[in-house]
């Protein structure tokens, strides 16, 4: 466990540990989880539902548990744009609402005689998350024109939970845990203006802290074919 701080009177947040055991949250102080991990056993806590005005976020949140673990810090302020809860006064709209769609890669890739982009399907199941299921369209045209159709369904790939969210005026930045049969990992879904996606691996702490440094990285993945055009 750990503690909370700033958390406004009369607000909630949700936490989780590994992306599972719900811990509802309704005032500063000391928390724990309600389930026990064994001794070795990782664990990964972040934000699964921000309070209503404020964004909350962890530190000290992931580790291997050899004991009781008291230093998890979670802070909150007020006057950020929570995941999930869209839009802000500048910049394309943050959160889980404005991900969701369709998103084809802007890398075509020939192969007998037809075009194929990998493409990714976002949708919203949370305030703050987001389910992710791969696949492939495939093209009548060698360079990737015409009318796309899917081929074959679909794979799941997981589900991203998200902590916080920012934007700068071009672009929107999600970091979140994305938890899938690889295991879990950290990730950002970073939106620069409403039409183009990309998904930027991270660590905890950030690597890329601010949407500023997020722009500049995906400024150079945009410029490499490697993010995501909405369908």
């Amino acid at each position: 466990g750990g503690a909370v701080s700033a958390l406004g009177a009369g607000k909630t947040l949700v936490l989780q540990n590994n992306a599972a055991d719900d811990l509802t949250v309704s005032g500063n102080g000391s928390f724990s989880f309600p389930t026990l991990l064994a001794s070795g056993a990782a664990y990964t806590v972040t934000v699964k539902t921000q309070p209503d005005g404020q964004t909350c976020s962890v530190t000290n949140g992931t580790g291997t548990a050899s004991g009781d673990v008291t230093n998890i810090a979670v802070a909150c302020v007020t006057g950020t744009t929570p995941p999930g809860n869209g839009g802000g006064t500048t910049g394309p709209t943050q959160g889980a609402a404005g991900l969701a769609g369709t998103w084809a890669q802007d890398t075509c890739v020939s192969s007998n005689g037809k075009g194929n982009r990998n493409y990714l399907q976002v949708t919203q199941t949370g305030a703050s998350s987001v389910t992710l299921e791969q696949g492939v369209f495939q093209y009548p045209a060698t360079n990737c024109t015409g009318s796309p159709t899917p081929y074959g369904p679909a794979t799941p790939a997981g589900t991203v939970s998200f902590s916080r969210s920012a934007a700068t005026a071009t672009l929107a930045a999600n970091w979140g845990s994305w938890s899938s049969v690889a295991g879990q990992n950290y990730v950002i879904l970073a939106k620069k203006g409403e039409t183009v996606l990309c998904l930027i691996g991270d660590v905890n702490p950030s690597a890329l802290p601010t949407a500023a440094d997020v722009e500049g990285y995906a400024d150079l993945s945009i410029a490499a074919g490697g993010c995501y055009t909405k369908q």
